[in-house]
C-alpha cells in the first residue's frame, strides 16, 4: 500500500484512450502532468466530479462519464480489478504508470492509499 500523497504522475497526459480526445491534463489546464503530484490532480478531479469547480473544457464530460463508471463500481470492485503499477521515483515517492482512473475513483471514494505493484521502471 502506498499513500496517495507519495504518488507522482509520470506520463505527460493520462486518460486519452477509449475514444476520449482530451486527457486530464488538458481538461484541468496542466501544460504537462509529468512530475505532478497525484493528489494535486486528484483533488481537482474530485471537486469537479462533486460539482465544485467544474472545468469548462469540452473534454470534461467524457472524463466525468468515465469517472462516474469507476466510482459506481465501488471500492471492492475497484480493488478486485488489480493493483496499480508504480515504480520508485525519489524521496519515498513513486511514479504511477497504470491504474490512473481506478486510483482517482478510490480517492473520490475517500481512500487515502492505494494497493500497488512496485515495478523496476516504466
Amino acid at each position: 500500500m502506498v499513500p496517495f500523497s507519495q504518488l507522482m504522475l509520470y506520463y505527460s497526459e493520462i486518460g486519452v484512450h477509449r475514444g476520449r480526445k482530451h486527457g486530464f491534463g488538458a481538461v484541468f489546464g496542466y501544460r504537462t502532468l509529468r512530475g505532478v503530484m497525484f493528489t494535486s490532480l486528484a483533488r481537482r478531479v474530485r471537486d469537479a466530479f462533486e460539482g465544485k469547480k467544474v472545468p469548462s473544457h469540452k473534454g470534461w464530460p467524457a472524463q466525468r462519464d468515465q469517472m462516474k463508471w469507476f466510482v459506481e463500481q465501488g471500492r471492492d470492485a475497484l480493488i478486485a480489478m488489480g493493483e496499480a503499477k508504480v515504480w520508485p521515483a525519489f524521496n519515498d515517492r513513486f511514479y504511477i504508470s497504470d491504474g490512473h482512473h481506478r486510483a482517482l475513483a478510490l480517492f473520490i471514494l475517500g481512500d487515502s492509499e492505494l494497493r500497488v505493484k512496485v515495478k523496476r521502471g516504466p
